[in-house]
């Protein structure tokens, strides 16, 4: 993992070598090991390097070609380029980097080396004898892979905040911001909260070629999935435990010591299952969680049963609410743009907690809901999803084993889940994370009549409504978010966060499953329990996906109620043009005299304040 940097002038003028070395610096945290920049004229090159294979300065970039006609600044981890070393013709290698494998791949087989990458990356190569400029981002978006035009120049960075040390003008983007504080919707399309600034989408390429900028895909998931329709239960668990662990197994590439993140869910327990299994139970690794002190939402029990499970050590850091306004600055300012909540601080606390150690890079099971069908509210789809094959009678009777599993009390509280949930299909922020519980109430008329948006709609690519929710979540709704706040909290201390779960050949395989091997029996995510179920205690195995795992909601309304109340009355607030302050300070006393269902409009006036300080002021 890396921070990159580029600057080429549309218009043939030689760039600024001192707007260059200032997007470098700015992105120091991501590469503390080394930096170099290039510079031919109109073009250059700048990278911050973390040093996890081949430590020497063999891996030094921008990295040129054997032949010099290329030149290479990369982010990421090419995880299968010693299976592709071996399909290269060249003989004598510098060192035993990936990101030479990577340019001699690209050397060797053009834009096309992108269908043999598996890996997480963001790279920007420069051809010297075509004068053309080719950049990609990997299949997911795991990395980051930010652009802007301004005055005729592109620049290019792994962070935003690099863009603005070069000049692009930080303006808010009012449109993005209207769906955020409307719709609940972020990190959904290629713009940002800047104007202007954008993001090369996940599995796309972009290419400058005389002089225009054209973006366009490389992998389509939707027409990629695998045809698995006449699959037994055993073929498919088979397969899913195959493909788990051959990416669990490249991913564990390293010159530098490996950790985890765990918590107490299934994804950790799969993941150091299937960690301990590659090196026979013979390796002790050390494992890494956050907890939320005094909170009834405590992971810590289960996290310290996985650690005694295969003997590991285990550190935990625990966020109090007096940590808060602390870190909510520290994020803004990694984060760039607003975030997730309150884990998103824990995340970067925990990252911060192990940072003079050793530990350089971790594994993580994000994705697995996304991929597997695991968050309550993809109910209502699997109910579309059977009737349609089925019938209603057999759709009632999966939401009642559902409904069983759940432990709901009565028939009112399982019809207004049910209908819920189908309206989260149809809804463009519906999902887990509270984003329809946005205010746009309190918002200042002048500018909602400004930047008014229509509610987006996001691509149906599948007949089934299940995969189309895993779909929208994947690209545009709950994972886009949760990678931006891993790559910057960990990158924020230099450090590396691998998602074996999220290799692209695991979703090929799973969105192309039948709804009845994600759901079945009220359990979710069926066929990864049952792939597992003979290699884990039965209560793991079993335990539902937990819906509220953080204490934000009370920390909101009690503890960090002073601070809330500041920020909110600040004269800063009420000079942003979003909102109508009185009205945003009635709606949180509202909030502190009730019970409230959810905090996440109190977190985005507060995000979206500390974001305009960090940025705009």
């Amino acid at each position: 993992m890396c921070g990159i940097a580029g600057i080429l002038d549309l218009q043939e003028r030689p760039i600024s070598s001192v707007a260059l070395q200032k997007m470098v610096d700015v992105q120091a945290h991501r590469g503390p090991d080394g930096e170099g920049i290039w510079i031919d004229g109109r073009v250059g090159l700048g990278h911050r390097r973390l040093s996890i294979i081949d430590l020497s300065q063999a891996g030094h970039q921008p990295m040129p070609s054997h032949d010099g006609r290329f030149l290479l600044t990369f982010n990421g981890e090419i995880y299968n380029y010693v299976e592709l070393k071996k399909e290269l013709p060249i003989q004598e290698w510098r060192g035993s980097s990936d990101s030479e494998v990577l340019l001699a791949a690209y050397e060797e087989w053009g834009a096309e080396c992108l269908r043999k990458l598996n890996g997480i990356f963001a790279f920007a190569i420069w051809d010297k004898e075509k004068r053309e400029l080719f950049c990609a981002r990997d299949h997911v978006g795991v990395k980051p892979f930010h652009y802007a035009v301004h005055d005729g120049v592109l620049y290019l960075a792994s962070e935003i905040k690099a863009l603005l040390a070069a000049g692009v003008p930080a303006t808010p983007n009012e449109r993005i911001i209207y769906e955020y504080l409307t719709y609940g919707v972020y990190d959904h399309s290629e713009e940002s909260f800047f104007e202007g600034v954008k993001q090369i989408p996940p599995g796309h390429t972009l290419m400058v070629r005389d002089g225009r900028i054209c973006v366009a895909p490389f992998w389509r998931l939707a027409e990629r999935i695998w045809d698995t329709s006449s699959w037994s239960d055993a073929r498919t668990e088979e397969t899913f435990r195959e493909l788990l662990e051959d990416s669990v197994r490249i991913q564990l590439r390293s010159d530098v010591p490996i950790g985890l993140h765990v918590s107490g869910g299934i994804d950790s327990s799969i993941l150091a299952r299937v960690v301990d299994r590659s090196h026979d139970g013979k390796a002790r690794w050390r494992i890494f969680s956050f907890a939320y002190a005094g909170s009834p939402y405590d992971e810590e029990p289960y996290v310290r049963e996985l650690a005694e499970t295969f003997g590991w050590d285990v550190s935990i850091a625990h966020l109090a609410p007096r940590d808060v306004p602390r870190l909510m600055e520290s994020a803004t300012w990694h984060q760039e743009q607003p975030c997730s909540g309150v884990p998103s601080l824990a995340l970067q606390m925990l990252v911060e907690s192990y940072r003079d150690s050793d530990i350089k890079v971790t594994l993580e099971g994000q994705g697995g809901d996304e991929m597997a069908a695991g968050y309550e509210y993809y109910m209502g789809a699997f109910w579309l999803d059977m009737k349609r094959e089925h019938g209603e009678e057999d759709a009632n009777r999966e939401f009642e084993s559902f409904a069983r599993v759940r432990g709901f009390r009565d028939e009112e509280s399982k019809t207004t889940f049910l209908r819920n949930a189908i309206d989260a299909y149809g809804r463009p922020g519906g999902s887990a994370d509270g984003t329809r519980f946005a205010r746009p109430q309190v918002l200042n008329p002048d500018f909602v009549k400004r930047a008014h948006r229509k509610p987006c709609t996001f691509e149906t690519p599948f007949e089934s409504a299940l995969a189309n929710m895993q779909y929208r979540d994947i690209f545009h709704t709950k994972l886009p978010r949760i990678l931006r706040s891993c790559d910057r909290a960990s990158m924020a201390y230099g450090r590396e966060l691998r998602v074996p779960l999220l290799d692209y050949r695991l979703l090929e395989f799973s969105l192309g499953l039948p709804s009845r091997q994600k759901i079945r029996n009220g359990e979710q995510r069926f066929f990864v329990r049952n792939a597992y179920r003979q290699l884990l205690p039965t209560h793991i195995v079993k335990v539902p996906k937990r819906a509220v795992v953080n204490p934000q909601r009370e920390w909101f309304q009690q503890e960090l109620r002073p601070h809330i109340r500041d920020v909110l009355s600040s004269p800063s607030f009420g000079s942003r043009p979003f909102f109508a302050q009185k009205e945003v300070l009635a709606e949180y006393e509202r909030y502190c005299q009730t019970l409230p269902q959810n905090s996440f409009h109190i977190w985005q006036w507060l995000n979206l304040e500390f974001w305009c300080r960090a940025f705009i002021d």
